[in-house]
């Protein structure tokens, strides 16, 4: 697979570039990522009941969401607030993979760069849901914010380089959830500090 070509590859750098220590750490980040990757793909190709037991039936995205929600609570020290007071709309969804993964992955983003607080909020009508997901972390870096959902993508601010990655969640995330009709449009929250995902 491509990917192992590139852990082959990367394998090789390592033993071709020792000693040098920029361009050893470059390589081990691109090992990381490989590795990364391969675990997104595994979680993805697997059967949904055996990776998420509370889909095996069709939920209202309510439910989705508190599940969602209840898994990062059980290992997280932040504060998750979940606003569903302007949620009307009881049809139940499918059950799905994508939708589960896109969604814990926006989540987690915000869980990882928040400060204390994850507040998300569902509004849902006949006709349309919205869910928010705010953090009160930094935000999006102002350098990468106009191309957000891209891969590969690092800022250059330097307070957001020990948690970063490659872009290649975000983008992954996005994609699985347009590719089910959702819009996703990723900024900087005007009410709280940090990023803003609806």
């Amino acid at each position: 697979t491509p990917l192992s070509t590139i852990k082959i590859i990367t394998q090789d750098l390592v033993k071709q570039f020792k000693g040098n220590k920029d361009i050893e750490k470059d390589i081990k980040l691109l090992s990381s990522q490989v590795e990364r990757c391969n675990e997104i793909l595994k979680r993805l190709s697997l059967n949904p009941v055996e990776e998420d037991n509370f889909i095996d039936k069709d939920l209202t995205m309510r439910d989705y969401l508190i599940e969602i929600i209840s898994s990062f609570s059980q290992i997280s020290d932040k504060k998750f607030v979940f606003n569903y007071d302007q949620d009307s709309n009881d049809k139940k969804i499918t059950k799905s993979i994508e939708i589960v993964y896109g969604l814990r992955n926006f989540i987690g983003n915000a869980n990882k760069f928040s400060k204390k607080l994850v507040h998300i909020s569902l509004k849902s009508d006949s006709e349309t849901t919205q869910i928010t997901i705010n953090d009160d972390g930094n935000g999006y870096p102002r350098d990468v914010l106009s191309k957000i959902g891209e891969p590969y993508l690092k800022s250059n601010n330097p307070i957001y380089k020990s948690k970063e990655g490659l872009g290649l969640g975000l983008f992954i995330g996005k994609t699985l959830l347009e590719k089910n009709f959702a819009s996703v449009n990723c900024t900087n929250s005007e009410t709280r500090s940090g990023a803003e995902v609806i």
